[in-house]
């Protein structure tokens, strides 16, 4: 039986970006397009990213480089080098999106830029990931994820009101860069299945950033107060993650059958204080004076109980309550696996056993599945130079002794 095609099967993708959008990447390769990771000679500087595999530092084996660049494959190329440059010109005319993240005006220097590459394919989708854009005062500021998530606004708002602001775990910035050139991406393909146009991408990783904040914006505009950090709370104050008897719980009482039954509980375990009395009636007065106090009567009652003895009760009541979740809990929880988010296989050189996880989304008829894993460094060179480009192997023998490939 046939493999069914995915959204992006036919579509071929030239992903030269870094960090900054390296997942953006993954996104169409896991999608079914046809990825091409175009690094140095000598590998990526990512393959030096940790943990890694089998515990040794190896560049093959780095996990931050087995994830971010599954279904893609590899070559190598100096692009700064006059023939590199040529090259990826041929290969960009056959080509249905470049994916680059270098600073503003660098591909322009090199003869690479948009409006060059769009001669010889008007319809190349051509898409820039920058910290800030291509124009703007802050369009040369240089920036790290942690930069993106502090200047897009986000990190102001996360943490203690009584400490300084505070990144969340991971390249939360990154991610959602990347997430949205993936969106952007897509637009302009299902736009040019209309026009026949390319067109160029420009997207900021701060305003991607600025995007996500939610409602901190809103509650500025509306009220000329900026919002503040509400740590184990949403800032809407009807959500709260609370400490257990064997860990965190996230207990969220937005409706008032919930703020009713979770204070009713509490008068059962003798543990509600005054809560029961008929000035706390109102779920909103979680959000005034008094939260402090019910703050306190909450987590004294929350430490009796477990987080499933807490999520079950809340769960049989149809309220979203669940427990506050470890790394290790998620690869062992029974629903990820049942759902198929997890995919378990050996590394490209099937020396490790990996687990891989998947797509947050099920197709039925176009799903995604993990086809290939990372490649190694230059692994399809010869098949891509050679047998698509027509390269004679004197030839790239040649631009490997030049260091150009």
């Amino acid at each position: 039986m046939a493999e069914m095609q995915q959204p992006l099967t036919g579509y071929r993708v030239l992903d030269l970006s870094g960090p900054m959008g390296v997942y953006c990447g993954k996104l169409m390769a896991d999608m079914g397009a046809e990825v091409i990771k175009v690094e140095p000679p000598g590998g990526d500087p990512m393959r030096r990213n940790g943990p890694f595999a089998g515990g040794q530092a190896y560049p093959e084996q780095s996990l931050y480089w087995l994830h971010f660049n599954t279904n893609k494959r590899g070559i190598t190329l100096d692009i700064t080098s006059a023939d590199g440059a040529a090259l990826l010109r041929r290969l960009a005319g056959d080509c249905d999106v470049l994916l680059e993240t270098f600073p503003p005006g660098y591909m322009d220097g090199l003869g690479l830029g948009y409006d060059v590459i769009s001669t010889d394919n008007p319809g190349l989708i051509y898409a820039s990931l920058t910290p800030f854009g291509q124009t703007g005062p802050y369009k040369d500021y240089k920036a790290s994820d942690l930069t993106g998530f502090a200047m897009g606004g986000y990190m102001f708002v996360t943490g203690w009101p009584h400490t300084p602001p505070t990144r969340l775990w991971g390249s939360q910035a990154y991610h959602t860069v990347s997430n949205r050139a993936y969106i952007a991406v897509l637009l302009t393909l299902y736009h040019r299945l209309a026009t026949g146009q390319g067109q160029r991408i420009d997207v900021s990783m701060q305003e991607a950033v600025a995007a996500t904040t939610e409602h901190v914006n809103t509650v500025y505009n509306y009220e000329g107060v900026p919002a503040v950090r509400c740590g184990f709370r949403h800032g809407g104050q009807f959500i709260a993650t609370w400490r257990c008897n064997d860990g965190y719980v996230s207990i969220t009482t937005n409706t008032q059958q919930a703020w009713d039954d979770l204070r009713g509980w509490m008068d059962r375990d003798g543990m509600a204080g005054d809560l029961m009395d008929e000035r706390y009636n109102d779920r909103f007065i979680l959000r005034g004076d008094l939260s402090p106090h019910i703050e306190g009567l909450i987590q004294e009652w929350t430490l009796l109980h477990s987080r499933q003895e807490i999520t079950d009760w809340g769960q049989e009541h149809h309220h979203p309550w669940g427990p506050a979740a470890r790394a290790d809990e998620l690869l062992d929880n029974d629903q990820l696996w049942d759902r198929g988010y997890y995919v378990k296989t050996g590394d490209a050189g099937g020396e490790v056993s990996l687990v891989y996880p998947g797509a947050p989304y099920k197709l039925s008829r176009s799903p995604w599945r993990l086809t290939n894993t990372a490649p190694k460094t230059g692994q399809h060179n010869q098949e891509i130079y050679r047998d698509e480009l027509g390269l004679a192997d004197e030839e790239l023998q040649d631009l490997a002794a030049r260091g150009v490939i």
